[in-house]
Order: structure tokens, then sequence, then C-alpha cells
């Protein structure tokens, strides 16, 4: 069996993030992910500028567009663009993006293994995982970034009872149309409870998608059909139609124990705001690392890795909670008033591009609204 100082699974953002620090800084790391790399991942790809900050290298050769306008519309009504003046956000294809990842990772010394399925995972005073295949591996340590579903993190009883919600996406070739949305992202709003739908612009598709909550899967598919055919995209091809659920942690669900911890989408960490998830999954993958090294360095504890998350990422979290209570709560009381609102509103949408471009945060933008937000936390207490 082969030993290494810590095994990573899921070569996505932020178990590639996590292979690449700690590989960079000596250990011996394995990687492993169940697909082959480049694979399709089912994501709109949109990266907030804010994420480039947290790499220490470039992605410009992945970016498809970046863009700096933002069209908000309510059921293809009421429409309104709000217009950045600079980038707040690129576009990508993840299967791209997150080769460029992993390839970072290999060349900072970690040794990536696809087409490696754990199905069994045993503690024997380090973590000893095996594949489908017959291979298994020890280490110390443990991290699970294998994407939202996280069966190894089942197995390690982590990651239990995060809320959840989904998410439907589609890749139209959508020919001249594509150059339409050059720089600009769609947002269209008025789905019920809550959610909305998507147009990305990359380099020769657009990516077309709807998140809406659990319990409202059923609407996906015929909700991005309306969608794409109000667009006049109905007849455009499609390259690919995926589904894929976000966790939503929101308390102090457990996500490490001595052994082992969830990082990305694995721990739910994604913003109930936008869905967005690349930002704290990369950001995860930096606290992994760093709490790995430190246990192996003489702590011997991977507990420290919650404490940590606790206090660097859920207070982002929570307040991106705060806004979109508030936003889609006023949404659905008062659509027409809140969407003139809105659009002549700068605040809102100006508060938004500063924390896409990692220029204020969720929780700094909260503080300087007086009253609603501590209106809207005690309202969801209560729930």
């Amino acid at each position: 069996m082969t030993q290494f100082d810590a095994i990573v699974v899921g070569a996505g953002p932020a178990g590639s993030t996590t292979a690449r620090e700690l590989a960079a800084s000596g250990a011996r790391v394995l990687l492993v992910d169940r697909a082959s790399f480049p694979r399709y991942k089912a994501c709109g790809g949109g990266i907030p500028l804010r994420t480039e900050r947290l790499l220490p290298f470039p992605i410009d050769s992945v970016i498809e567009d970046s863009v700096h306008r933002l069209e908000v519309t309510y059921g293809g009504r009421m429409a309104f663009t709000r217009d950045s003046g600079e980038p707040f956000a690129h576009m990508v294809m993840r299967e791209r993006f997150d080769a460029l990842l992993l390839e970072r990772a290999g060349q900072a010394g970690a040794e990536f293994r696809s087409l490696t399925t754990v199905r069994r995972l045993e503690r024997n005073g380090a973590v000893t995982v095996t594949a489908g295949d017959g291979f298994s591996a020890s280490a110390p340590f443990l991290i699970c970034a294998d994407g939202a579903h996280s069966p190894v993190g089942r197995m390690a009883g982590l990651g239990a009872d995060i809320p959840e919600c989904a998410a439907w996406e589609v890749e139209v070739r959508a020919g001249p149309k594509v150059r339409d949305y050059a720089g600009t992202s769609l947002i269209d709003l008025g789905y019920k409870p809550w959610g909305y739908a998507w147009v990305f612009p990359k380099a020769e598709v657009l990516s077309i998608g709807i998140v809406l909550p659990p319990g409202s899967a059923g609407d996906m598919k015929r909700s991005v059909a309306a969608f794409t055919k109000r667009l006049g995209l109905k007849d455009a091809p499609v390259d690919i139609a995926r589904g894929h659920k976000v966790r939503l942690r929101r308390k102090d669900e457990r996500i490490a124990d001595d052994r082992v911890l969830l990082a990305g989408d694995a721990a739910g960490l994604a913003d109930e705001f936008t869905e967005e998830g690349i930002f704290y999954a990369i950001q995860s993958g930096r606290i992994a690392a760093r709490n790995v090294l430190r246990a192996a360095a003489g702590d011997g504890d991977l507990s420290g890795y919650q404490r940590d998350i606790n206090r660097e990422v859920m207070p982002e979290l929570r307040a991106a909670r705060v806004i979109a209570y508030m936003f889609y709560g006023m949404l659905r009381r008062a659509p027409r008033p809140w969407m003139f609102a809105s659009a002549h509103t700068g605040f809102l949408w100006n508060a938004f591009f500063a924390v896409q471009r990692g220029e204020s945060t969720y929780a700094r933008e909260v503080a300087r609204i007086p009253v609603l937000p501590g209106i809207a936390r005690r309202m969801m207490d209560g729930r």
C-alpha cells in the first residue's frame, strides 16, 4: 500500500488548490478523481474577479469572456441594465479552468490518479482509501473535495444535514447571438419562491440555466426550455444539458474531525445570493492545506479547520443569506416596485460589483444597511 502525507479526493477547485498548496510546501500528496481530465462540470462558469486574487498564477488562458454589464429582467419584463464600467467576473468553461488548476497542482508535485472512485474508507490510526479497482493508499489526513454529493464525506460521517438547492444548465450553440451577450450577464428573476435563470457568455456558446430551491427540481427543465424559447434560442443546438445540486452550509454543521475534513461544495460553501461557490472552494482549499500542515507539524488534529471556516468563511455566507432573504422577500411581495427601485438605486448593484471584484465583502455591505439586516436575521432564526 502506498503511503502519503495527505490524500485529496476530488480534483475540482477545492481539491486541486489543497493539493497544490500542500505539495508546494513539501508534502507528499495524492489527488484522486473518479473522472478523467479534462471533464465537463455542470456549472455556469462565472468566476468573480476576487477569485483571481486567491491564485498565485494567471487564469488568462482559460477566460472565455469578461463581463462588466448586468442585465436584469423579471420573467422577461421590467428589464434594466447596470454597467460596472469594468469587469466584475470572468466566464470560463469549467473543464478548461479545472484542468488548469489540476495542472498547477501537478507542477507543484502532487501525484494525480484519475478514474479512481473511492469505495471504502478505513481508519486505523491513519486513513486508508480503497478504490473500486482495488487500488488503496493511506495517509494521516484525508481531504474530501468530492462535490456536493460528497460520497466520501458521507463515509467519514461528515456534512450531514447541510441544506441544498438544485440547478440545471445547458450549453447552447447560439451562433451570431453569442456576440449579443459579449461582456454581459443576463439574470432573469420572478421564480417562486425564489431563484433565478441566467445567461453567461462564452467564446462560442451561451451557458443558460436556472437555480431553484429544494422541491422545485422537477420544474427546472421546463423553466429552462421556456426561458430559452423566450430568448429566441428554441432551436439552437445544445452541446450538453445537466443538473447539479448546490449545498448551502448555514450553521455549524460538522465538516471536520481529527483526520478528515470537507472542502468546497462538499462542505456546502456557496453563497445564497448568487449560489456561487468557486471562490469559497479555492478559499477553503487554502484553509484546508494550512490546517493539514499545522496538524502534521505537531498538532495532529484537523478539528481547527472547522473553527477557521466558521471564522473566515461563514460570516460572508451568513451575510449573503441575509441579502438573499431581503432581496427575494421584497421581490416576492412587491415585484414591480422592487424592480423599479433596483433599477434606479445604485447602491445595491454597486455593492454587488464591489464584492465580486474583491473591493468589499457581503458582511461589510450588510453592515452599511440600517435596521433591515437585523429584522431579516430574526425572521430567519424563527423559521
